[in-house]
């Protein structure tokens, strides 16, 4: 694709790009490019860098136009949105986008504003000195963030590539949130190229601008294509659409066109006895109709009306706007009812459901390609997969082509709500209906409407008894408004004891206008209608939705904060996950317990937040058990809820009867029971808290079957405790910082151990930024890497041995003086080592062996420490440190080599050492940075060496503190869950993914961006390692007991296919021997990112016996 946003430039200097109807004043060419350069320019001066998004939330002004441009020829991606969002809603497209800055008009934008503060993104402004001519001022709104001023405006310091991303928009989906659609510079000029040669744009040409620049439609039809032949573009006083103003516009500035969506014309149409000057004062060479459908008689209408020709086009924002098009007359007709031919390079195809091409007039889903079509929707590898299946763009639409080619659309196949060409996702909509404390269920779906071709509906069952309908109705309205832009609230909202379902409960949208709408928009039969809404009475006579226990768990949990939930549902929590949908949580349904608890475990590591975990009673709380006490041993935060046996029914040898407090209690920081619905909320609270404080861990609250569901009041429940671990930091006492500063700064030999407890803590800035000043050597515990990035000139983690045996004070962040650290004792540490503990709740043994204890959070301790530090100079600028720094790099340097060498070569069949070089020459291609998680003895211990460089935290999970085997995929699922925008490797072990294997069920129906790997070698540690003397007397035993032909215990199916459980629930597998092979299967699966399982076989004798954990099992053979 060739051509960039340079080519908008496309008249020649002097003549006027844009026409403001506020001022009267012209902008050339020339003065146009030279403030676009300007701002471009400043904003790279001022940090912004290649593929930064930039959001601007402006309306229809010179400013937004300078700044758009600015910023897509400054390399960066900008991403247009309605200035008109609420909060929330800025909330999510600034965090959805990653955005870099928020660009705002000179008088601001508070809602924008506040969600940007809230996500920390910095804010600017710009502002023309004097429009038309002048400068571009650009100035900061966020304290750090410093904006430099280039005075350049006649040049682009560089310039963007065809492949460069310029602009970032969403698209709604009808299963999921807004999907963000990437469109490169090479898109939109071979987009612009098109719609330029489709209505002959030229310099003559001036474009009356009536839709949003946030809106694809106005930005390439209305705006950039006109600028890219030369013409002129009008911006209406108003910033945008105004009927009373339109004609008046279009003949002062002698208007050749305008483009809109069918709502506008209809508008225009209603007020032009009174309005329309004739043709001419306003003469017309068209008028361009997209993004909605325009009936045929609307079109005759217009032009009788306005004596132009009406040529409608059909568009999406993947395809960077139109892709089909009526011509102008002189270049064919132009048939009414149709959206026209493909244009230019866009090619277009009918397409059944096999991806096969049909035939004129038969009826399937209208497909696209060409160079203005997106790659792919951003971090949404399921949406690519099936809106690019056969390298056509799959549109959602049907329709079908007659034999000129004319594309003709028949209907939807996908359910957004089309409100005169804004698309409004009904899930969107049902989640903010669902978020009103009276609503038990709602269902949002398009209405016919006679000015917008649709609007939104809404059906809703109150949670209790309404006394005054009208009034519930205004105030679900409200409600709405209050989460929603104000296009996307129902104009019509029916009140119902019950929606149609299916026999299986399902909800199915398009039967709703047959239910609650006559043709028109009336009130169906059986219906009342008032202040367009209505109550529907055919189902008199059935029960109410009931509140019940259910609805205050999600409640109260929602208000907690929490987004997910993992567990496996049945008899007596079934409807708790439904409630919690409904509640906009997310749940996880596994196979088995155990593994949504370590899912669970791992959501609080990865998150801070606890992690919920859901269990049905008995059998299930005792599962969750091993979740709980995963999460104790490792320090991490977890809720486990457990429904139990009814109250009523204890000691009659209840259904799954178990004291589940007492029996979670010794895992567990807090076990109690909610007794009623009144005790759920504090219980809950209570249980959220004990989970965070001091040293995170488990918590259980316990809920009887009768108490779940027990009617119970609707509320909104208020937290009465901090719901964030990190708000308040502790501090360590600062006379024992004061201890410890004077013992590194007394220091030969010091050194820094970073734990996971400081990855949890989320001390990534304070931790570098003491070793940044420092100057102190670190190395890191398994989960503690990437919190200070491996590649810092600092980390000596390949000279572990050393550093441990020689340091002579070492400061510990976030670890125990476990195992894991041997202990702390010689030989592995020095004798008389002075250990510096930062840990927020150290125990007894660590606490005896400190030099120092600094109690205290991780971040709030370690930024002590380094005040204390700072005024006394580096550490390392002391001969002897220097000298210990450099003893360690020489062995670093030479470990390092001699990994190099062990990983050159290509064994067959496949050792660890190939198998994982492989594997990480793939994960190093992979942006965002991968989450892996490894377990199994030998796969976790050398991936930990080989799967390297960590360059962020929270990247690695394994086994942990427990060693606990099975907590893969559970892990993997939570990453997942958490960083949705990040792949998920999963490295496990055959031995330890039989833990866990059933979750590739789990891992395929939510369609998670999770590749497994099986290190297959046929069993546990491999091949039959035992003494001989132990294997005869086995064997001897063996057949004299009359089972002689069993196979050893070690042993496990050899050359099992384990790729083919993830493609037995529709996921990729691989089955792989060499490491070709496995090269190419990981960098498939890598960039596909869905689910896939390698399946990877290896000899049954690499490795070692059982890794290199501690002393356990002696090694019998080597890698």
């Amino acid at each position: 694709m060739g051509g960039t946003l340079l080519n908008v430039f496309g008249g020649r200097d002097e003549d006027p790009a844009l026409l403001s109807s506020s001022s009267g004043s012209n902008l050339s060419y020339e003065a146009l490019r030279r403030l676009v350069f300007q701002t471009a320019n400043s904003l790279k001066a001022s940090g912004i860098r290649p593929g930064d998004v930039v959001t601007i939330a402006d309306t229809n002004t010179v400013e937004y136009i300078v700044a758009f441009l600015g910023v897509t020829l400054a390399q960066a991606v900008a991403a247009p949105v309605n200035s008109n969002y609420t909060t929330e809603e800025f909330h999510f497209y600034l965090e959805d986008a990653s955005s870099k800055l928020l660009l705002v008009p000179a008088k601001g934008n508070a809602k924008a504003q506040q969600a940007a503060e809230q996500l920390r993104v910095p804010i600017a402004t710009l502002s023309l000195s004097a429009e038309g001519s002048g400068k571009v001022s650009l100035a900061s709104k966020t304290p750090g963030f410093n904006i430099k001023q280039a005075g350049n405006q006649s040049k682009l310091s560089t310039s963007p590539q065809p492949d460069d991303v310029a602009l970032l928009l969403h698209t709604s989906g009808t299963t999921s949130k807004p999907k963000a659609v990437p469109l490169s510079h090479g898109n939109l000029a071979a987009s612009l190229q098109t719609i330029s040669g489709t209505y002959e744009l030229s310099s003559k040409d001036r474009s009356l601008l009536v839709m949003p620049l946030f809106h694809v439609h106005g930005l390439m039809a209305g705006l950039l294509a006109p600028l890219a032949a030369g013409a002129a573009v009008i911006l209406p006083a108003t910033g945008g659409f105004s009927a009373s103003h339109f004609w008046r516009d279009a003949t002062s500035f002698k208007a050749t066109f305008y483009t809109a969506v069918p709502t506008m014309h209809q508008i225009l149409l209603a007020r032009a006895d009174k309005d329309y000057p004739g043709p001419d004062k306003a003469p017309l060479r068209f008028i361009r109709s997209c993004s909605s459908a325009l009936a045929a008689a609307t079109l005759h209408k217009l032009e009788n009306t306005f004596h132009a020709p009406v040529l409608e086009a059909y568009a999406m924002t993947e395809a960077s706007h139109q892709m089909t098009s009526n011509p102008l007359p002189s270049r064919g007709p132009h048939k009414p009812g149709t959206v026209g031919t493909g244009q230019g390079s866009v090619k277009v195809a009918i397409l059944d459901g096999n991806n096969q091409p049909l035939p004129p007039q038969k009826i399937g889903e209208i497909c696209v390609r060409g160079p203005n079509v997106t790659r792919g929707y951003l971090n949404n590898p399921k949406a690519n997969e099936e809106a690019f299946a056969g390298n056509w763009l799959h549109t959602g639409d049907q329709g079908f082509v007659d034999e000129e080619g004319y594309v003709t659309l028949t209907g939807r196949i996908k359910e957004l709500i089309n409100r005169g060409g804004e698309k409004i996702s009904p899930i969107e909509v049902d989640g903010a209906l669902l978020s009103h404390p009276n609503v038990a269920e709602a269902v949002s779906f398009a209405a016919p409407d006679e000015k917008y071709g649709e609007s939104v509906a809404a059906a809703v069952v109150p949670s209790k008894q309404v006394d005054d309908e009208a009034a519930f109705i205004e105030d679900v309205k409200k409600h709405a408004a209050s989460k929603l832009a104000k296009f996307k609230v129902p104009t019509q909202v029916f009140v119902t004891d019950k929606l149609p379902k299916t026999a299986t409960g399902k909800i199915q949208r398009r039967h709703m206008v047959t239910a609650f709408i006559k043709e028109g928009g009336k009130a169906s039969s059986g219906s009342k209608s008032s202040a367009g809404s209505a109550t529907d009475n055919t189902g008199s006579g059935s029960q109410q939705a009931r509140y019940t226990g259910y609805n205050v768990i999600v409640k109260q949990l929602a208000a907690l904060g929490v987004r997910h939930m993992f567990g496996v549902i049945g008899i007596p929590v079934t409807e708790l996950a439904s409630a919690a949908q409904a509640e906009g949580i997310r749940f996880f349904s596994f196979r088995n317990e155990q593994a949504a608890g370590y899912a669970a475990a791992s959501a609080g590591y990865l998150t801070g937040r606890p992690g919920v975990l859901l269990t049905v009673s008995g059998p299930g709380a005792v599962h969750g058990a091993a979740g709980c006490a995963h999460a104790h041993a490792n320090c991490w935060p977890l809720l486990l809820i457990a429904g139990s046996a009814e109250q009523g029914e204890i000691g009659k040898g209840s259904f799954q009867e178990l004291d589940q407090v007492e029996a979670l209690r010794p895992f567990c920081k807090l076990a109690v029971q909610a007794a009623s619905t009144q005790d759920i909320g504090p219980a809950l609270q209570k249980a959220y808290q004990a989970a965070l404080a001091g040293r995170p861990g488990a918590t259980y609250v316990d809920i009887p079957s009768n108490v779940l569901m027990a009617p119970a009041e609707p509320s909104n429940p208020e937290v009465q405790v901090p719901t964030d671990a990190f708000a308040n930091r502790a501090s360590a006492d600062s006379g024992a910082v004061q201890r410890a500063a004077s013992l590194l700064r007394g220091a030969q030999r010091p050194l820094l151990v970073v734990g996971k407890g400081a990855a949890y803590s989320q001390a990534d800035s304070a931790l570098r930024e003491l070793v940044d000043q420092s100057g102190i050597p670190f190395l890191s515990t398994a989960m503690g890497r990437g919190v200070v990035p491996d590649s810092h000139a600092a980390c000596v983690q390949a000279a572990r041995s050393l550093a441990l045996a020689k340091a002579d004070v070492a400061v510990i962040v976030g670890a125990r003086l476990n195992w894991q650290l041997h202990f702390g004792e010689s030989p592995k540490w020095a004798n008389g080592i002075k250990f510096i503990l930062v840990d927020v709740e150290p125990d007894e043994r660590d606490s005896k062996l400190a030099a120092v204890v600094l109690r205290g959070d991780a971040a709030a301790v370690t930024g002590q420490l380094h005040g204390a530090l700072r005024s006394h100079g580096r550490l390392d600028s002391r001969g002897s440190v220097q000298e210990w720094k450099r003893n360690l790099s020489s062995k670093v340097e030479a470990a390092k080599v001699k990994l190099t060498k062990r990983l050159d070569h290509n064994a067959f069949p496949l050792d660890y050492e190939t198998t994982l070089r492989v594997i990480r020459d793939s994960l190093l291609a992979v942006e965002p940075h991968p989450i892996i998680v490894a377990e199994g003895a030998n796969t976790m211990d050398n991936a930990r060496v080989i799967l390297e460089p960590v360059e962020e935290g929270r990247l690695r999970l394994d086994a942990g503190t427990w060693g606990t085997m099975g907590i893969g995929l559970g892990g993997a699922i939570a990453a997942a869950a958490t960083s949705p925008e990040r792949l998920v490797v999963a490295v496990e072990g055959d031995s330890a993914f039989g833990f866990s294997g059933m979750e590739c069920e789990t891992i395929a129906r939510y369609q998670l961006p999770i590749v497994v790997l099986v290190f297959n070698n046929g069993g546990i540690y491999g091949g039959d390692r035992r003494p001989d003397s132990l294997r005869q007397a086995a064997s001897q035993g063996a057949k004299a007991a009359g089972f002689g032909l069993d196979p050893i215990p070690t042993d496990f199916v050899r050359k099992a296919r384990y790729d083919q459980v993830m493609e037995a629930f529709g996921g990729d597998g691989y089955n792989i021997t060499s490491a070709a092979s496995l090269a190419t299967a990981c960098r498939i699966a890598f960039r596909l990112q869905r689910p896939a399982l390698i399946n990877i076989h290896l000899d049954p004798l690499a490795g070692l016996e059982s890794g290199n954990v501690h002393a356990f099992n002696a090694p019998k053979s080597k890698m």
